[in-house]
């Protein structure tokens, strides 16, 4: 049980810091193209 739950509890936090890292990455990405957007006009 106690294994079980180590487990899961790494998955979790494992699949959480996937999501961040997307969002991040995303949110990045959206920066990159506004500034590139101000910099043509």
């Amino acid at each position: 049980m106690n294994g079980d739950a180590v487990f899961w509890g790494s998955m979790i936090t494992v699949a959480i810091s996937v999501v961040i890292i997307v969002f991040l990455a995303f949110k990045v990405r959206n920066l990159i193209k506004s500034d590139a957007e101000k910099h043509n006009s």
